[in-house]
């Protein structure tokens, strides 16, 4: 029914980087970004997409590759997770989490793609503006303000 490739995700390799901090390294601190970037070491502090850039309109992502570990949030327009993350992703654009990525903590998104065998322990929270609309309508007390969705069984399945 469903076919997946046995190959890793190429979304690391097809992208070009301005800023890669490489397997084995290790920094502490927040790290703000000018194009896209990739994580395949160990970060202990929050990702921020510089904001400021002309060429930043469109976005750029923050990559956190196989080997890569973050120990903080992500502030970036796009991101890709194939790695570990011990914190949140705010992501205005898309969110892709790929198959042996293991994220602890909540994301926000306008797109996500999970991929079988990730992991996410967190809360999902969609930023279109459909769902925005939906949710300021919500009271307090309502499934749909605390971002749940109640499934229903169908009559005849």
């Amino acid at each position: 029914m469903f076919e997946f490739t046995k190959k890793g995700p190429m979304a690391d390799t097809q992208l070009t980087y301005s800023t890669t901090v490489g397997a084995g390294s290790s920094v502490v601190g927040n790290f703000t970004h000018r194009g896209n970037m990739l994580l395949s070491g160990h970060l202990v502090g929050d990702i921020h997409q510089e904001e400021d850039n002309p060429e930043s309109a469109d976005g750029f992502t923050a990559v956190i590759g196989k080997t890569g570990f973050l120990e903080g949030d992500i502030y970036s327009a796009h991101a890709i997770i194939i790695g570990r993350i011990k914190g949140s992703v705010h992501a205005k654009g898309r969110v892709e989490i790929y198959p042996g990525a293991v994220i602890h903590g909540d994301i926000t998104y306008s797109q996500i793609n999970v991929h079988p065998d990730a992991k996410v322990n967190g809360n999902l929270k969609c930023l279109l503006p459909d769902a925005l609309d939906a949710l300021a309508t919500a009271t307090d007390g309502d499934d749909l303000a605390n971002n749940v969705l109640r499934i229903t069984k169908v009559n005849g399945l």
